[in-house]
């Protein structure tokens, strides 16, 4: 498995063979061992992967019942529609740090608003709201108050259909202001003085 440094030091793995299965099948519904080996996003993203790796993972996802062989195809269970919607964000996360890191010296301009996040998921949903948590740091936010987490910069797409996720929507939202009292603070947060 591959790993890439973050910036607060801790390594992560790279995108999975497992996340990459999830998000075919989210795509495309049902799909052949061929289909989803063969599929463009597994030559985009998991090129060096054998087709070894792809058969254990199919059996490790079949056996965590995320999903399910009918015939020769492969489908999400409903248990594995959440964890499709994981791997689509993982992906996407991926994607943009590859992007982010090709485009390092791009100055972006602030456009003076700022996007709130705030959650309030319950004990029972601990699983969603600490992916959630982990998900708004590794893309820059700062937590401003307890599950409140704030941003000068545009929210990618992707963050936006985490929380519109039926599992999510009850429970965050998103805001975008251009008046936060008292601001120097986050200024000085995220070096815009």
């Amino acid at each position: 498995m591959q790993y890439t440094q973050t910036k607060r030091g801790i390594p992560r793995p790279d995108l999975s063979v497992a996340h990459l299965i999830l998000f075919i099948l989210s795509q495309e519904g049902r799909a052949t061992f061929r289909q989803i080996s063969k599929h463009p996003q597994t030559r985009l993203l998991g090129s060096t992967r054998s087709e070894n790796s792809f058969y254990t993972a199919l059996a490790r996802l079949k056996r965590r019942r995320l999903i399910a062989r009918i015939g020769d195809k492969y489908e999400l269970t409903p248990a594995g529609e959440y964890a499709s919607l994981k791997a689509y964000v993982r992906k996407e996360l991926v994607s943009s740090e590859r992007a982010k890191n090709a485009d390092a010296k791009k100055n972006v301009s602030w456009d003076g608003r700022w996007r709130i996040v705030f959650f309030d998921i319950p004990e029972q949903k601990r699983a969603v709201r600490d992916h959630l948590r982990l998900l708004l740091r590794r893309l820059g936010f700062e937590e401003f108050q307890r599950s409140i987490w704030v941003t000068p910069w545009k929210l990618p797409p992707f963050l936006v259909k985490f929380i519109a996720d039926p599992q999510l929507r009850r429970y965050a939202k998103v805001v975008t202001t251009l008046d936060v009292d008292y601001d120097e603070d986050l200024r000085r947060r995220f070096r815009l003085l």
